[in-house]
């Protein structure tokens, strides 16, 4: 399982400043310290701080999976963190269809999940310059793919994609992720990312405010907002976590 820039170039249309390491503490954090201009790719097979989304961590034991950040430029009008969230998602989804037999699922927000358990996740995060300005977006994407054994408080949840070629699996969601960048008004997005859910239709629990509220998940908005309805009132939720209730 071997990062190759020239095998993950090969499927970009576009060039990629493209940065690979044996270990890191974090493709998320390299991303934030180098801020380099234009589209950059930050990429390892172990991380030894890998980060999810609330501050909760991501297991990244080494050899196993791929771990990746997309750093791409922004204007101050063009941020939609959630929308690329949504966009990160159907490229993981897409590009592992394109490279196995397995069919992965996204659980809103930012979840891939396999035979329902948890294979990817992904944190995207604004960076910003010194007048609080979006300046640029960071992807990270975290995918499980020949792990097997995980810690404990992972273990009942956690799955994995699948041997699947990593130079391949990663070029192809640099690719498509970078092509949602250059047409961010295509809303075929959000059709994809509702065909991808196991979400919508299924009873779900959230907090909002320290109360804890059972509904059920009705659509995506087009900004990647989940709908949900309870008791006959439609709520969008545009961020927070969300838990399905077993059927």
């Amino acid at each position: 399982m071997k990062l190759n820039p020239q095998k993950i170039q090969a499927y970009c249309p576009d060039p990629v400043t493209i940065h690979l390491y044996d270990s890191i503490d974090s493709t998320n954090n390299e991303a934030k310290r180098r801020s380099g201009d234009g589209v950059c790719l930050y990429a390892t097979t172990h991380q030894t701080a890998g980060r999810g989304r609330r501050g909760h961590s991501f297991y990244s034991p080494k050899d196993t999976g791929l771990y990746m950040t997309l750093s791409l430029p922004l204007s101050a009008s063009s941020a939609s963190v959630q929308k690329i969230t949504c966009a990160a998602a159907v490229a993981v989804c897409e590009a592992v269809d394109a490279l196995s037999d397995v069919r992965p699922a996204i659980k809103w927000v930012n979840d891939i999940y396999v035979n329902g358990k948890k294979a990817a996740g992904i944190l995207t995060e604004l960076i910003c310059d010194e007048r609080n300005r979006p300046r640029a977006v960071i992807v990270g994407i975290g995918m499980n793919l020949c792990t097997e054994r995980f810690p404990d408080e992972f273990a009942a949840n956690a799955g994995n994609l699948g041997d699947i070629e990593i130079n391949a699996l990663c070029g192809i969601i640099t690719a498509k992720l970078i092509e949602h960048f250059h047409n961010p008004d295509d809303n075929s997005i959000i059709e994809k990312y509702k065909k991808r859910s196991f979400c919508i239709g299924r009873a779900v629990r959230y907090t909002q405010k320290d109360i804890t509220h059972t509904a059920k998940a009705v659509d995506i908005d087009d900004d990647g907002g989940l709908v949900v309805e309870e008791n006959g009132i439609r709520t969008t939720l545009n961020s927070g976590e969300i838990s399905i209730i077993p059927q």
